[in-house]
């Protein structure tokens, strides 16, 4: 029955970024839900992190306006790629945790600069914006992913108490 406790923290993550984007006008910039699906790949395999990604990025897509399916693509693929990876890394490295979410939000926003350049016909001059704006984005989900995986890995171990084949 904890089980249920994911969904409801993932939906509860996307809809607080929500309404933080509206309140929240600051040059630094976060990704909860990335976050959160981060922490929660590392812990499992990488099926259940490529469907909570999936999962997460459909919520988004859904609730954000943009690329319809940007996010589900994302969100997806980085779940796969953590949870396969998961194995061969120091989960307790605090150090590692906040360059594996630089480069993967360095990377997302290097595909969504790509994507917004195809989008406005090559409109080069919105590169320096863009730019500015990945860094902020860059620095605070380097500044959150270590206390977003200490909340996951106790919720984990929450749900673990209840269910022993989990």
């Amino acid at each position: 029955m904890r089980r249920l406790i994911w969904p409801v923290l993932f939906l509860f993550l996307v809809m607080l970024q929500g309404v933080l984007t509206v309140f929240y006008t600051s040059w630094v910039a976060f990704d909860l839900p990335l976050l959160a699906l981060y922490g929660y790949s590392m812990l499992r395999k990488e099926g259940s992190g490529t469907l909570a990604g999936l999962g997460i990025g459909l919520l988004q897509d859904a609730l954000t306006p943009g690329i319809f399916g940007f996010h589900i693509m994302t969100r997806g693929l980085m779940g796969y790629l953590i949870g396969i990876t998961r194995e061969k890394v120091f989960k307790d490295n605090p150090s590692y945790h906040m360059f594996a979410i630089g480069v993967f939000s360095l990377l997302l926003r290097f595909l969504l600069w790509w994507i917004e350049l195809i989008r406005s016909g090559g409109l080069w001059s919105m590169f320096t914006h863009f730019a500015w704006d990945t860094i902020g984005y860059c620095i605070g989900n380097i500044l959150l992913v270590v206390p977003m995986v200490q909340l996951v890995k106790k919720i984990y171990g929450w749900v673990r108490e209840e269910d022993i084949s989990y």
